[in-house]
């Protein structure tokens, strides 16, 4: 996707981090569709918030502090993490609800 040198000298430092986050995104971004089927945006923006705070601010402010890239891409993995579970554990109320 770009033929600047410097990016692309820089890319094997970082390709492992390639599979955590495809697969906390897609997990997260599967519950996402799931919700939004059912106009329940309030469990997702609980689970986007809770996310935010617990997974993300943490670890990028510790990314920040040493000047850490690696920090930062585990901070966006904690941060898809917290969110698949803060909105997988809301998936048995609204299997009840429907039934």
């Amino acid at each position: 996707m770009t033929n600047h040198l410097e990016v692309i000298e820089q890319l094997h430092y970082y390709i492992l981090w390639l599979f955590p986050v495809l697969a906390f995104s897609s997990l997260s971004f599967m519950l996402d569709g799931y919700f939004l089927g059912l106009t329940q945006g309030a469990i997702l923006r609980n689970g986007v918030i809770i996310g935010s705070l617990l997974g993300f601010v943490p670890l990028s402010i510790i990314s920040w502090q040493f000047h850490n890239t690696h920090l930062l891409w585990l901070a966006f993995c904690f941060y898809m993490a917290v969110r698949f579970i803060a909105l997988v554990v809301q998936v048995p109320q609204t299997i009840k609800a429907s039934s």
